[in-house]
C-alpha cells in the first residue's frame, strides 16, 4: 500500500515551496546521440542542479520541514555523497546545523563538497548495515531530525519538482523516461507523479545488473547483498526503501532494464563526447538503459541526468 504522505498535494506543495531556490534544469539534445539510439532522447540536466544533483530537491523540501513542522535544529543523514552534498547545503541555506555519515569508500571530491558546506562529516565502513546503524545512533545523540536518502517521504514529494518541470518542458514531445534506480527516492517520486498525472508515458528504471530489482516488483525476492559493486556509486545500495516499493511496483513493473559495467562506461563516454556533460556514472547509467537496451517502441526518450559530482580525476 502507498503510504498516505505520498500524494500529489503534497508533491504540488513542495514544488511551491522550493521552486524559488532550485534551478529549472535545462533539456539537451544531440543529433549524434539520436542517431546512435535510434530514437530522440531528451537529456534532463540534473548535475547542472543546485550541489550537482536532483537530491537538492528532495534535501530542500525536508530541511524546510525540520524547520518548520519538526522545529528542529539540525538534520543528519548517510549518504555516499549526493544526498549529503544536498542535505548540508538545504540546512545551511535555511539555517540548521548538518552531520553527515559517510562509508570510507565514498568519492573525495563529495567528501569535499560536504565540508565545504558547512557538515559534520563522521566515516563509517561501507555498507548499508553500518551507515544505517551509526546515522540512527548520532540522531539519537544529537537530536536532530532523520532524513533518509531515499525511503522518507518527504525527500520522495520534494524530488516531485523535477517530474512537473519535465511535463512543462517537453511533455508533449515524449513517450518515454529512463532514469537510474539505486534506493528508489527519485524513482519513486517520478513513478508515481508521472503515473498519476501521464500515464501514456512509460517510467523505465535502469539499474546495475547485480541488483536484479525485477526479482523484486514481480516476485518479492529480496536482492541478497545490500551492497554491489559497481562504478555508478550513487547506486551501490542494493535494495529499495518500503515507501518506494508498493510505487514501483505499480508504476514500473517490468519496466526494468539491467545494464552492465562496460555499458555505464560507454554511457559515459559518449555523454562526454557527444553531448560534452561530465555526469557521473550513476547518471550515465540511465543513458544506457536506452542506448543498449531501446525497448522497440520508444521513439521520443528523455534521460535523467541525475548528478555531475565525480572526482577530478575520473576516467571511464
Amino acid at each position: 500500500m502507498i503510504s498516505p504522505e505520498i500524494s500529489l498535494g503534497e508533491m504540488r506543495n513542495a514544488h511551491q515551496k522550493t521552486s524559488n531556490i532550485l534551478h529549472k534544469t535545462p533539456i539537451l539534445t544531440s543529433e549524434n546521440i539520436d542517431k546512435i539510439v535510434g530514437a530522440h532522447v531528451f537529456f534532463k540536466c540534473e548535475h547542472l542542479q543546485k550541489t550537482g544533483s536532483f537530491k537538492a530537491r528532495g534535501a530542500l523540501n525536508s530541511a524546510i520541514l525540520a524547520k518548520e513542522k519538526f522545529a528542529a535544529d539540525g538534520v543528519i543523514a548517510h549518504s555516499s555523497g549526493n544526498h549529503g552534498q544536498a542535505l548540508a547545503w538545504a540546512a545551511r541555506e535555511i539555517g540548521l546545523k548538518c552531520s553527515l555519515v559517510v562509508p570510507k569508500n565514498a568519492p573525495a571530491s563529495k567528501s569535499a563538497a560536504m565540508f565545504e558546506y558547512g557538515a559534520d562529516v563522521v566515516y563509517c565502513e561501507p555498507t548499508a548495515t553500518a551507515r544505517e546503524q551509526t546515522c540512527q545512533k548520532l540522531a539519537k545523540e544529537l537530536g536532530f531530525y532523520n532524513v533518509e536518502p531515499f525511503n522518507c517521504a518527504s525527500m520522495i514529494n520534494g524530488h516531485a519538482s523535477l517530474g512537473f518541470e519535465i511535463l512543462d518542458q517537453i511533455g508533449d514531445k515524449i513517450d518515454s523516461i529512463f532514469l537510474s534506480v539505486g534506493g528508489g527516492g527519485m524513482a519513486s517520486s517520478i513513478a508515481f507523479c508521472i503515473g498519476n498525472l501521464r500515464p501514456d508515458i512509460n517510467i523505465y528504471l535502469v539499474e546495475p545488473e547485480q541488483k536484479k530489482l525485477n526479482d523484486l516488483l514481480s516476485n518479492d525476492v529480496i536482492c541478497p547483498v545490500d551492497t554491489l559493486n559497481t562504478i555508478a556509486d550513487g547506486v551501490r545500495v542494493a535494495r529499495i526503501g518500503s515507501l518506494c516499493q508498493p510505487i514501483l511496483k505499480q508504476f514500473c513493473n517490468h519496466k526494468v532494464i539491467s545494464v552492465s559495467e562496460n555499458e555505464i562506461r560507454e554511457a559515459v563516454k559518449l555523454i562526454w563526447t557527444r553531448l560534452k556533460q561530465r555526469v557521473e556514472p550513476t547518471a550515465a547509467l540511465a543513458f544506457a538503459g536506452i542506448a543498449f537496451h531501446r525497448p522497440a517502441h520508444v521513439k521520443n526518450a528523455a534521460v535523467i541526468l541525475c548528478g555531475g559530482n565525480v572526482d577530478i580525476d575520473f576516467i571511464p
